[in-house]
């Protein structure tokens, strides 16, 4: 060994180790490297700048496009498919110029058939050797299954938005902030902007300021509520055709994956149409449509309210029934067209007569019912009755004719009358019958009286639908005489009803209801048939004739093939029209109809004999008297009975006027030889009443007539008033 090998034996000694060293730090570096790509699933590639693969790196070589032996020393132009290598270059080269590029995706056909995405992540290699060739690093991720499920994601959300677009329905996603993230068509045609334009914009900037606060407000209600609400139903203008519509709005808020509120969904419907439907049906369901007043139905609801209200106050309140007098003559003279006319001016007069809290209302046909609360006193009711009938009698406008109308009213008060609902109006409307029966244009109060009258008389009605078939109705007869020699020349037929419990009822109390009720057309029927049996007895064998008189009400001449029924029954019985004569009354001659005239007319024809019974109290005038074919005038007693010399003077023109057209005269109500005497005195040639007899039984009648002087009784001699 040399000098100089001995010199340098320590320094070369010193550099083998810390190469060494060196080498193993290496290795372990490049252990830590491959361990780290073992450890990874990404696939690394290191490549030039013109994109030639130059190492690869995996765990899973499956998922090379090529094999490793095969891909290195290729560009990604040889590898990729060209619009997949265009996006590779790009990160390249974005890589070689900034230092990195991520976010990048590619798709990739592996060699088992199979495509699968990969996310790039390329980076610059770095170098110490400032002269050594650019290489860069790509890390290149798989993203199949994420990308799936993006876009599975995106397909719903694509068919979501097709959905909201085609919806009817006003659909928006605003943020925490109230700024829009997305709309549909139909918000675009509320706004009149593109969901382009809507995006970004808060209510704010859409609508007007106050409509902006209410939305706002919703918006946080739902946030605070964190479910679904539905919000007042609200008036906006819509923007399209400005056209005022309304809205009813629920919204619900947005929560992320972590259960956070981040914005509101909200979702509109136009209901203006169905809000006017409903209007319609709340209308027909609760309002009369001629008046628009509330109905029956609506006014029953009310009245429970009233009531309720007025006893938790303690307050007293009132109930009127109002009745149109005369409403059908109205409609039978002028037409049903008219009679609503005076339907709707009547319900404009009775709410202008009433206070602004109070309630008019149409119960049906021309009846108005009015629910009064708060009544400091009775006379309040008083006033407001006599205000509506003043305001009635001012005169109607119908068809361009002048018309009076006059109504009638009856009122019950809660709690003096009754606390029920039911029993107010029933109590109502018993005064109100009580007001027509006191000769109309009136009010009446309720009171106890005429429950008690209203009970009996649904007895009687009852009673009397029953009485024929019992028997328990007879005719009793009421003789007339001539007043000069006091023979019996003819009798009234008069109807009785022996009731079972309470005795005999007078024709005052049940004639009444049967008109009422329409009854009187069976029982009419019946009389007919019973008094022409009757006169027919009476004027067998008898040397002079008997006439039976015999009632007819208006109801009968109202009622279908009158004249046919009568002329059935003198077949059946056997009498001649000859020995009858029909009575009616003056309230008949007011209908100056032709089918009235008609029926007289052939009544006379067939031989009856015709008789205004209680003449002069209803409705007289001269040319009825012309017009119809009437044969008698019966005076009514309540002339006879009186002692005004006046009602004396009135005898005497009736007895003028028929002796001037040709009548006879039978007066009603002789009760006294001093009255008999001023008849006969005036030239009256025949009159019934207690002087002579009061009305028998039909034997009486009967034995009374065939045991008289020449068949016909004296009843100047003999009186019968047993």
């Amino acid at each position: 060994m040399t000098l100089s090998q001995s010199l340098l034996q320590p320094a070369l000694t010193v550099d083998n180790n810390e190469h060494k060293q060196a080498e193993r730090e290496l290795k372990k570096a490049l252990e830590f490297a491959e361990g780290i790509i073992a450890a990874i699933p990404d696939v690394l590639f290191e490549v030039d700048e013109d994109g030639r693969y130059l190492q690869v790196w995996t765990r899973n070589p499956e998922l090379l496009a090529q094999q490793k032996e095969m891909l290195l020393g290729k560009t990604v132009n040889d590898v990729l498919a060209p619009d997949q290598a265009a996006i590779a270059m790009e990160a390249l080269r974005e890589a070689g110029r900034e230092g990195v590029a991520d976010g990048r995706c590619i798709c990739i056909s592996l060699p088992n058939g199979e495509t699968r995405w990969f996310e790039l992540s390329v980076a610059k290699r770095p170098s110490a050797d400032p002269a050594a060739a650019t290489t860069l690093l790509a890390l290149s991720r798989d993203i199949t299954e994420r990308k799936q499920a993006e876009d599975a994601i995106n397909s719903v959300r694509t068919q979501l938005l097709s959905v909201l677009q085609t919806m009817p329905d006003m659909i928006w996603v605003k943020d925490m902030n109230g700024v829009y993230l997305l709309c549909n068509h139909t918000f675009e045609r509320l706004t009149g902007m593109a969901e382009a334009e809507v995006v970004g914009k808060t209510d704010f900037e859409l609508f007007d300021i106050e409509r902006a606060r209410f939305f706002q407000q919703s918006d946080k209600a739902a946030i605070k509520a964190g479910e679904c609400i539905l919000s007042d139903e609200e008036w906006v203008v819509s923007q399209e055709d400005g056209q005022t519509i309304l809205l009813e709005t629920r919204k619900v808020p947005v929560m992320d994956a972590g259960g956070n509120v981040v914005g509101v969904l909200g979702v509109a419907r136009d209901v203006t149409e169905l809000n006017v439907s409903r209007q319609k049906i709340h209308q027909m369901a609760f309002y009369d449509p001629l008046t628009s007043l509330p109905n029956r139905s609506l006014f029953n609801d009310r009245l429970r309210q009233m009531i309720t209200s007025a006893g938790s106050r303690r307050q007293r309140a009132g109930v009127m029934l109002i009745d149109i007098d005369h409403f059908k003559v109205v409609n039978d003279t002028m037409g049903h067209p008219v009679g609503d006319q005076l339907l709707c001016q009547a319900a404009a007069r009775l709410h202008a007569s009433v206070r602004d809290y109070d309630t008019v209302a149409r119960l049906g046909g021309d009846e108005f019912a009015i629910l009064l609360p708060d009544i400091s006193q009775g006379d309040d009711l008083g006033r407001i009755a006599s205000n509506i009938l003043e305001k009635f009698r001012e005169s109607f406008l119908l068809d361009s004719q002048e018309v009076f109308i006059s109504c009638s009213v009856g009122i019950a008060l809660y709690p003096a009358d009754s606390a029920d609902a039911n029993d107010l109006v029933k109590y109502a409307d018993s005064a109100m019958y009580l007001a027509k029966r006191s000769g109309r244009n009136s009010f009446r109060f309720y009171s106890k009286d005429l429950t008690a009258s209203a009970e009996e008389r649904m007895r009687l009605e009852s009673d009397l639908r029953r009485a024929i078939e019992r028997g328990e109705l007879e005719l009793h007869y009421q003789p007339k005489v001539l007043l000069d020699s006091g023979v019996m020349v003819g009798c009234e037929a008069l109807l009785r009803w022996r009731h079972p419990e309470m005795g005999m009822i007078p024709p005052v109390r049940f004639i009444p209801v049967a008109e009422d009720t329409g009854l009187i057309v069976e029982l009419g029927r019946w009389v007919m048939r019973e008094a022409c049996q009757t006169a027919t007895e009476l004027n067998t064998d008898s040397r002079s004739p008997h006439k039976v008189a015999i009632n007819l009400s208006v109801k009968q001449f109202q009622s279908a093939g009158l004249v046919k029924s009568i002329a059935e029954i003198l077949d059946e019985t056997g009498c001649c029209a000859e020995w009858v004569e029909i009575e009616i009354t003056e309230s008949l001659l007011l209908d100056q109809k032709d089918e009235t005239l008609q029926a007289l007319s052939e009544l006379r024809s067939m031989g009856f004999s015709i008789a205004i019974d209680d003449f002069g109290t209803g409705y007289s005038a001269l040319n009825y008297l012309a017009r119809f074919p009437i044969d008698t005038l019966k005076i009514d007693r309540s002339f006879i009975n009186s002692t005004d010399k006046r009602n004396e003077e009135l005898v005497k023109a009736i007895l003028s006027i028929a002796r001037c057209l040709g009548q006879s005269v039978v007066a009603e109500g002789v009760e006294t030889a001093e009255q008999a005497a001023f008849l006969v005195a005036n030239g009256c040639g025949t009159a019934q009443g207690f002087l002579y007899s009061k009305a028998v039984p039909k034997a009486d009648i009967l034995a009374l007539w065939l045991h008289g002087p020449e068949s016909g009784a004296d009843l100047g001699e003999m009186r019968f008033c047993g």
